[in-house]
């Protein structure tokens, strides 16, 4: 299955684990498969060092920067297409 994660998802996995970190756990056991995008990597990096995060990550004794590795070993980088959406059904 080829999933693609919001970066709530990302963050809330990375730094509390539950239900979003259960599914690493499947991306790990090679289950499912993981994509993101640059936008999203980039959006998952600025929000990991928002200081309201900082306290949760040295708790964790990790770093912003072994979270975000563990992001880019977790997921395959995907290109973003343009979609034509037609809501009319005269496209």
């Amino acid at each position: 299955m080829r999933v693609v994660l919001d970066v709530n998802v990302w963050v809330s996995g990375l730094l509390w684990g539950g239900v979003p970190g259960r599914i690493f756990d499947l991306a790990q056991a090679k289950q499912i498969d993981i994509f993101i995008s640059e936008p999203i990597l980039v959006d998952v990096e600025e929000i990991l060092r928002r200081k309201k995060f900082q306290t949760k990550i040295t708790a964790l004794d990790t770093s912003v920067e072994e979270l975000f590795s563990t992001v880019k070993l977790l997921s395959q980088l995907c290109l973003i297409t343009a979609v034509d959406v037609c809501f009319s059904g005269k496209c």
